[in-house]
């Protein structure tokens, strides 16, 4: 099996049946056409100008990739890869994770490539590519999982915590009014991203804990499915039936014994479940 060194974002597109995820650290967006090919290393591979971190669907074959500083529309068939917008920040940060909301917006977030303190952002991306700040200071951007119209989950990997945002009625995230939702501080285990089921279960990747968390929309508890990758970075579902669950995972800092330890690391794992997803809205751009 092809070892990965950061692996993330996987997505599924619904529209072609076509699974994508990241390497980081390689510069390459993978796909895989179902289930059982990922299982079998059977993928394509697409190289990008810069590290990428997030990807969502534009259309049947168009994905939007959130690079260092840049979002990229990626043509998935061919060569064509175009700039759509570039931040300001410096060299020294680098955009990560991210998801498109019931509001048609893009959220997603900036962090230092190596992180010192609470010195990233979360934005917002609009159809017209109007891009806003949201006074949002954050260490390592991670989840952007909606529970509903009005709140997110967002959490900050550096202090390994999960946080509950509302969305005010003049679109902006009250980020000073933010609730703890989930609070791993006193773990080995950081919560990453994650998905969201048809029951309103949230399926959170724990880095560090080997293991995919399933928490009720309260933050309750109630599964786990436990993997041989100590630091799983995400998941997704997806499948015809929205009953599959992609997995992506690191090696990123493991020791020759903690590789063998947790063979499964660096590698994109997929689980069938008894429960189906929550389908993600494709982002809109008019501009």
């Amino acid at each position: 099996m092809m070892k990965f060194y950061l692996s993330e974002s996987p997505l599924w597109n619904d529209s072609i049946n076509n699974w994508m995820w990241t390497d980081i650290q390689d510069k390459h967006i993978y796909q895989s056409s179902n289930c059982s090919m990922v299982g079998e290393n059977k993928y394509n591979r697409k190289y990008v100008p810069q590290m990428v971190s997030n990807l969502l669907v534009l259309s049947d074959n168009y994905i939007l990739a959130t690079g260092e500083d840049s979002i990229f529309k990626v043509n998935r068939s061919s060569n064509q890869i175009d700039t759509v917008i570039k931040l300001s920040h410096s060299n020294k940060f680098r955009c990560n994770d991210g998801s498109v909301g019931p509001d048609g917006k893009y959220w997603f977030g900036t962090m230092e490539k190596s992180p010192t303190g609470l010195n990233g952002e979360i934005y917002s991306l609009d159809e017209n590519l109007k891009l806003v700040p949201q006074n949002a200071p954050i260490g390592i951007p991670n989840s952007f999982i909606w529970l509903d119209e009005s709140s997110i989950l967002i959490s900050d990997s550096l202090v390994q915590k999960t946080f509950k945002i509302s969305l005010t009625t003049n679109g902006r995230l009250d980020w000073e009014n933010r609730t703890v939702w989930l609070d791993l501080s006193e773990t080995e285990g950081t919560p990453d991203g994650g998905a969201l089921d048809e029951d309103g279960n949230v399926w959170l990747a724990i880095w560090g804990g080997a293991a995919i968390h399933k928490y009720s929309a309260s933050g309750v508890l109630l599964d786990k499915i436990q993997l041989q990758a100590l630091q799983p970075t995400s998941c997704a579902f997806g499948g015809q039936n929205m009953d599959c669950l992609l997995i992506t995972t690191a090696t990123e800092g493991l020791s020759d014994e903690q590789l063998d330890e947790y063979p499964d690391s660096g590698e994109v794992l997929m689980r069938q479940l008894s429960v189906k997803g929550k389908s993600l809205p494709k982002f809109r751009m008019t501009a």
